[in-house]
C-alpha cells in the first residue's frame, strides 16, 4: 500500500516517462548543436561545478546533440530540453539559462540546486515544462511566473519554498501542478478554479490555511486533488461533486469540520476518497455507496458517529475501508461480507458492539483485520480460520470469548488478541520468528503453547464469573480470596490472589488482606489510562473533557506529570528467589501529540517513565526529577550537544534520571508537528533485558522498531521483596519555549 509521501513522487515518475516519449523524436537522429547554444552549454557547465557529465558539453561547438548528457535538440540544433537528475551542483539556478531561447523543457531533479528561483526565468515564455523537484530551493515564487502562459507541467515538489502561490494564478494551459513538501502558506487562491485544463493538483505537506475555495469545483478536467497534510479549515465544499473526472480526492490531516457532503456520492469515477484525521462529524453518508469504482475509503480519526451504513457492502471494487478512531456505534454490518475484494478492514477504537458477522469469513483476500478497542464479543475462531491470507489480526481490548482464533495464515506478522476473555486454545504460527504476538489479559490459565514453547498465562481479574470457566479446577482453595493456577516457575498449583489480598507468607495456600495491587504479584494486569479515576496529576497536568491528559498547555516553563494509580508490581518474589526476584515483561501502548508554540518554538519533549518516586520537576524532558530508581523513554525535540543528543528529533532511553541517554536514535517521523503519534514500548526481561520502542503515525504497530536497547529493569529500578511496586506514566517540560504535550490514550500491560 503506497504511503502519502509516495503519491507525488509516483506522479513525477510517470511524467518523466511521458517526457522521454515527447523528446525521443528530436533525438533519434544525429543533430549538430547550433554554435550559439554550444557556447551557452559551455558556460553553463562552468557554472555547475561537479557536474560529472559536463565534459560532453564544453568546447564541442559542432557536437552531436545525441552524445551530450541530458541535452535534447530540435532539427535546427537548438536546445529544446535540458533533463538532468541526481547531480551535485550545490549552486543556484544560473540566470544565463535564459540564453536558450527555444528551451521548452527544463528538468533538474535531485541536483542540489540551491538559492532562489531567478526572476529571469519568467522571461522564458516558451517554457512548456518546468521540473525542479527534490532540490534545496528557497524563497518565494517569482511574481513574473504569471507570464509563463505556455506552461503545462510545473513540478517544484520537495524543496524549501515558502510564501503564497498567487503568482501561479494566471497559467491557463497548466495540466499538472505539484508543489508538495514545501512550506507554502496562506490561503488557496480562488483563481485555481480557472485552471480548467488541470488534471492533477498536488499541494500536500505544506502550511496552507483557510478554507477550500468553492471555485475548485470548476476544474472540470481534474483527476487528482491532493491537499493532505495542511492546515485547511472550514467544510468540504459541495461544489467538488462537479468534478466528474476526479479519481483521487485526498484531504487527510487537515482541520476540516462539518459533515461529509452527501453530494460526494456523485463522483462516479472516484477510486480513492481520503478524509482521515480531520474534525468531521455526523454520520457516514449512505450516498458513498454510489461510488462503484471506489477502491479505498479512509475516514479514520474524525468524530463520526452513528452506525456503519450497510450499503457500504455494495461497493464491489473496495479494497481498503478505514473507519478507526471515530465514535461509530451499533454492530458491524453483515453486508460487509460482500466486499470480496477487501484487503484491509480497519474498525478499531470505536464503540461497536455485538459479534463479528460470520459473513466476514467470505473475505478470502483480507490481509488486515483491525477491530481492537470496541465492545465486540462472542467467538471469532471459525471466522478468522477462514481468512487464509491474514497478515495482521488486531482484536485487543474487546470482550471476545471462547477459543483463541486460529493463526494458520502463512502471511501473519501481527497477532494481537490481548485484553479479551478467550478461555482456551493454542497458537501455531507458520513463521514464528516473523510474528509479533500478544495473548495477555485473557481467561487463559496454565500453559499455552505458542510456537512449541510454553507460555504461562494468568487469568485476568473477573474471568471466572464472566467467562463461565473454572480456572481453579484443582489445588488449594486460597482461603476463598483467589484462584489456583499453574505456577510459572515450579509447574505446581499455587494461589493467585484477588485484588486487595496478597499471598500469605506463612501459608502459600491462602490469601490474606493486603494492599491494592498485591494481586499483581504473579499474573498479568492491564491498566488503561483514561480520565482522572486512576491518574495522579502533578504540576501543570490536567484531564481534559474528552478524557485525554494535558501535561503542558503551550506556555513556557511548565512541568507536568501524570502517573497511574495505584502502582503496579513489576517484580515477583517467590520463595527462594534471586536478588531481583522475577522480572515481569511489560508493554506500554499510547498515543500523544507534541505541538510547537508560537512561531515554531519548541520545548523539550515528553517521556514515558517507570519510577519509584513520582515527580514532575526536572531539567531534561522531566527525567531529572523522577529519582535514581527510574527508567525513561524520551521523545525529544531539542538538540543538546551537552547531553550528546543525535539531533533535535530523536528517541532515547535514560536510566537513573540521567539527561544523557543510554542509547538514542533519530525518530522515524517528525515529533513536534501537532500530529497524533502512536508508540509501543515492549520490555522483555529475558537475556538481561531488552527494550524495543516502536513509533508510527498510524495506530498499527510497525514491524521495525525505532530503537532497540539492551537494558535491565532490575538494575535500573533496584527492587526488593518489600519494595517492588512502581509508578508509571508521563512527564513533560516546556522549558523557556512554549510546547504543548497531550496524552490521548494509554494502555499498560504487565505479564509473566
Amino acid at each position: 500500500m503506497p504511503t502519502d509521501r509516495q503519491e507525488p513522487q509516483r506522479g513525477l515518475e510517470l511524467h518523466l516517462l511521458l517526457l522521454a516519449c515527447l523528446v525521443a523524436p528530436w533525438s533519434a537522429a544525429a543533430v549538430r548543436l547550433h554554435p550559439r547554444d554550444a557556447t551557452s552549454l559551455a558556460l553553463l557547465a562552468s557554472e555547475w561545478n561537479g557536474f560529472n557529465g559536463s565534459e560532453s558539453w564544453g568546447g564541442l561547438r559542432h557536437a552531436d546533440c545525441t552524445a551530450m548528457e541530458g541535452v535534447f535538440c530540435d532539427r535546427d540544433g537548438f536546445v529544446l530540453a535540458l533533463m538532468l537528475t541526481m547531480k551535485n551542483f550545490g549552486v543556484p539556478l544560473p540566470t544565463m539559462i535564459t540564453r536558450f531561447h527555444r528551451l521548452e523543457t527544463l528538468l533538474l531533479i535531485f541536483c542540489e540546486v540551491t538559492g532562489t528561483i531567478p526572476d529571469a526565468l519568467s522571461r522564458m515564455t516558451q517554457l512548456n515544462t518546468l521540473v525542479l523537484s527534490g532540490n534545496s530551493i528557497t524563497g518565494t515564487l517569482p511574481g513574473g511566473f504569471s507570464r509563463l502562459t505556455n506552461l503545462e507541467y510545473l513540478y517544484l515538489a520537495n524543496n524549501l519554498l515558502s510564501g503564497p502561490i498567487t503568482p501561479l494564478s494566471n497559467l491557463p494551459q497548466l495540466k499538472d501542478l505539484n508543489l508538495a513538501q514545501n512550506s507554502f502558506n496562506g490561503s488557496l487562491p480562488s483563481e485555481l478554479g480557472n485552471f480548467t485544463s488541470l488534471t492533477s493538483l498536488f499541494l500536500t505537506y505544506n502550511h496552507f490555511s483557510g478554507s477550500i475555495p468553492s471555485s475548485m469545483g470548476n476544474m472540470a478536467s481534474l483527476k487528482t486533488l491532493a491537499l493532505h497534510y495542511n492546515l485547511l479549515t472550514g467544510t468540504i465544499p459541495g461544489t467538488l461533486s462537479h468534478l466528474h473526472s476526479l479519481t483521487r480526492l485526498h484531504l487527510t490531516s487537515n482541520q476540516l469540520t462539518g459533515s461529509i457532503p452527501e453530494s460526494l456520492g456523485l463522483l462516479s469515477a472516484l477510486k480513492l476518497l481520503m478524509l482521515e484525521r480531520n474534525l468531521l462529524h455526523g454520520s457516514i453518508p449512505a450516498s458513498l455507496a454510489s461510488l462503484q469504482q471506489l477502491e479505498r475509503l479512509a475516514l479514520t480519526g474524525n468524530q463520526l458517529s452513528g452506525s456503519i451504513p450497510a450499503v457500504l457492502g455494495d461497493m464491489p471494487l473496495l479494497q481498503y475501508l478505514f473507519l478507526s478512531s471515530n465514535s461509530l456505534s451499533g454492530s458491524i454490518p453483515t453486508a460487509l461480507g460482500k466486499l470480496t475484494n477487501l484487503i484491509g478492514l480497519f474498525l478499531s477504537e470505536n464503540q461497536l458492539c455485538g459479534t463479528i458477522p460470520s459473513t466476514l469469513s467470505n473475505l478470502s483476500k483480507l490481509r488486515e483485520l483491525l477491530v481492537g478497542y470496541n465492545m465486540l464479543c462472542g467467538p471469532v475462531e471459525p471466522i478468522v480460520r477462514a481468512m487464509r491470507n491474514l497478515s495482521v489480526l488486531y482484536l485487543s481490548g474487546n470482550q471476545f470469548s471462547g477459543r483463541l482464533p486460529s493463526a494458520s495464515s502463512p502471511r501473519l506478522t501481527q497477532f494481537r488478541v490481548d485484553g479479551n476473555f478467550f478461555s482456551h486454545g493454542e497458537v501455531k504460527f507458520r513463521n514464528c520468528s516473523a510474528v509479533v504476538w500478544d495473548t495477555s489479559g485473557n481467561c487463559l490459565a496454565g500453559s499455552l503453547r505458542v510456537c512449541d514453547r510454553a507460555s504461562i498465562q494468568r487469568p485476568a481479574a473477573g474471568c471466572a464469573s464472566f467467562c463461565g470457566v473454572e480456572v481453579g479446577a484443582a489445588g488449594p482453595e486460597c482461603g476463598g480470596h483467589g484462584y489456583c493456577s499453574v505456577n510459572a516457575f515450579t509447574a505446581a498449583g499455587e494461589c493467585v490472589c484477588d485484588p486487595n489480598y496478597m499471598l500469605n507468607s506463612s501459608n502459600s495456600n491462602s490469601c490474606v488482606a493486603g494492599a491494592v495491587g498485591a494481586s499483581l504479584a504473579s499474573g498479568s494486569a492491564s491498566v488503561s489510562l483514561q480520565g482522572s479515576a486512576y491518574v495522579s496529576l502533578q504540576g501543570s497536568a490536567s484531564v481534559l473533557s474528552n478524557g485525554s491528559i494535558l501535561l503542558t498547555g503551550g506556555a513556557p516553563n511548565q512541568h507536568g506529570a501524570a502517573f497511574a494509580s495505584p502502582a503496579l508490581r513489576l517484580f515477583y518474589f517467590p520463595r527462594k528467589s534471586s536478588l531481583c526476584g522475577i522480572e515481569l515483561a511489560f508493554t506500554a501502548a499510547f498515543s500523544f501529540v507534541m505541538s510547537p508554540g508560537g512561531q515554531g518554538a519548541v520545548g523539550e519533549g515528553l517521556a514515558f517513565v517507570v519510577a519509584a518516586v513520582a515527580s514532575d520537576k526536572g531539567a531534561i524532558v522531566g527525567l531529572g526529577g523522577v529519582g535514581r530508581r527510574s527508567m525513561g523513554v524520551e521523545f525529544d525535540s531539542v538538540l543538546s550537544v551537552k547531553h550528546r543528543d543525535p539531533n533535535d528529533n530523536h528517541v532515547g532511553v535514560n536510566v537513573g534520571g540521567s539527561p544523557v541517554s543510554l542509547a538514542s536514535a533519530t525518530a522515524p517521523l517528525i515529533l513536534n508537528d501537532a500530529q497524533t503519534k502512536h508508540a509501543w514500548i515492549h520490555y522483555d526481561p529475558t537475556s538481561g533485558g531488552t527494550l524495543r520502542i516502536f513509533l508510527s503515525s498510524d495506530p498499527v504497530q510497525p514491524l521495525t522498531p525505532a530503537l532497540t536497547v539492551n537494558v535491565s529493569l532490575c538494575s535500573a529500578l533496584k527492587p526488593t521483596a518489600s519494595d517492588s511496586l512502581f509508578l508509571f506514566g508521563f512527564v513533560a517540560i516546556s522549558s523557556s519555549q512554549a510546547q504543548r504535550h497531550d496524552i490521548l490514550s494509554w494502555n499498560f500491560t504487565t505479564c509473566v
